[in-house]
């Protein structure tokens, strides 16, 4: 997706982005105004999806903040960087680490931009078809970003238009209800985008994506019934190999997440000294002890399963193989997996069987593509009798499936899992300090830190 990965005109027309932690004014004239037709609008597209690929999200602290946190990846170098993300692996960051400031600012980054976009696509002059797509783009990577917010830090504030340095001052976190409020309307405007876009716009936002990621949302508010209706024309398509499949995983990871029909969404990244690039470092690789693969080879059933070998642990400068795509100058093009087939399967098989009192065959059938996709033999219901061995099952296959793509610290939480997995660790601990930088921006203080963190 070239158009979206390169585009000077874009760098130059949003390096003066204002970051909402320096609290600079975020109304300037020639931003608002700059958008006054479609091209310029379509640029603005470009410049949303380029800031997924920042250092600052899945180009490095997501992998701090996501997997290191859990027990997938562990951080042993205490000294790097000042211990800034050794104190995540070991529950001990206050509001002042730099990983959550960065992650923070370039989340609200990617939200202003949408804003701009959304607030002026009412504005201009264009086809309904063209209104539905940069909306739809839009809305989509805003939903995820707010999704990702209320993950890390639960209430954030909502900002859905662009705001002079007061109206920023009085920003107030919202409850996490009405955050999700936002994200489902959001994910509903994106259901309109195609279902699959042009080669030259491959991975842009789609309505398959749109329909996975509420699928998610709803997911995390175990609202099961709603997982299944968003799930069932995707799961349909993925069976009948319609645009979307099954694949299996070694076919996918490395070197072909580009064009894998697994893959329904994915940060893109090129290399070749455009910026479009993620360092070799942030995949992964092993450097002095600060990425080691601590999730165990005792873990998969046997050495059928496809997906063993891609997470063995790695020697050093080694990256795993599920990330090891060639790199020329310590820079890699491999993208970021953000919503793929086999997730969508096991948030089918979980949904499924939550509204059962005893695991049902359309669950079954949902778990056991994954498996054998992954070259295992699938389940039976004798060997899964009861709701609660399905659902760890599924919880186990989503653990091996989705290792090292940023959702395992989410998992362990969002399934109550942290008492067993770190045990001894304050359960505060499940959601991060808000930054330090943003508390202080901020005219009332009351309520901005989350339980158990302290303000300075």
């Amino acid at each position: 997706m070239k158009k979206i990965i390169i585009s000077v005109f874009t760098a130059i027309a949003l390096s003066g982005c204002n970051d909402f932690i320096d609290l600079k004014p975020i109304d300037f004239p020639t931003e608002e105004t700059f958008y006054t037709d479609v091209k310029g609008l379509e640029g603005a597209i470009i410049g949303i999806y380029d800031e997924l690929q920042s250092s600052d999200q899945y180009g490095s602290k997501f992998m701090t903040l996501m997997e290191v946190r859990g027990d997938n990846v562990k951080n042993d170098n205490s000294g790097a960087s000042g211990g800034i993300t050794y104190q995540i692996e070991v529950f001990t960051e206050t509001p002042a680490n730099s990983n959550l400031s960065g992650a923070w600012l370039s989340l609200y980054k990617t939200i202003y931009r949408c804003n701009l976009v959304l607030q002026n696509t009412k504005e201009v002059q264009m086809t309904e078809e063209q209104r539905t797509q940069i909306a739809g783009q839009a809305s989509f990577i805003r939903a995820l970003c707010y999704f990702n917010l209320i993950r890390l830090w639960g209430e954030v504030p909502i900002i859905t238009k662009t705001q002079t340095v007061a109206e920023a001052r009085n920003n107030k976190r919202s409850p996490v209800s009405e955050v999700y409020d936002l994200i489902i309307k959001d994910l509903i405007v994106a259901k309109g985008l195609p279902e699959v876009w042009d080669e030259s716009e491959r991975g842009r936002a789609t309505s398959y994506a749109a329909h996975a990621l509420l699928a998610k949302v709803y997911l995390y508010s175990k609202n099961y019934q709603e997982v299944v209706n968003e799930l069932t024309p995707v799961v349909a398509d993925i069976n009948a190999k319609r645009n979307l499949s099954l694949v299996p995983m070694p076919q996918t990871f490395p070197n072909n997440l580009k064009t894998s029909k697994d893959i329904i969404f994915a940060v893109q990244y090129l290399k070749g000294g455009v910026g479009e690039s993620a360092h070799q470092n942030n995949r992964y690789r092993n450097n002095d002890n600060g990425n080691i693969i601590s999730l165990e080879q005792t873990e998969f059933e046997s050495s059928d399963d496809n997906r063993k070998a891609l997470v063995a642990p790695t020697g050093s400068g080694q990256r795993p193989g599920k990330f090891n795509a060639p790199a020329a100058n310590n820079e890699t093009s491999a993208d970021f997996p953000v919503m793929r087939c086999a997730e969508v399967m096991l948030m089918y098989a979980e949904a499924v069987n939550e509204l059962s009192t005893v695991p049902t065959q359309e669950a079954l059938d949902a778990l056991n593509a994954v498996r054998t996709n992954a070259g295992l033999a699938g389940k039976t219901l004798e060997e899964l009798p009861t709701k609660e061995t399905f659902r760890q099952a599924v919880y186990k296959e989503r653990r091996l499936e989705l290792a090292l793509e940023c959702d395992r610290w989410f998992d362990i939480v969002r399934t109550g899992q942290m008492v067993t997995v770190f045990p001894g660790i304050a359960t505060y601990r499940q959601l991060y300090p808000i930054p330090q930088t943003e508390i202080e921006n901020v005219n009332d203080k009351t309520g901005w830190q989350n339980e158990g963190y302290t303000i300075e």
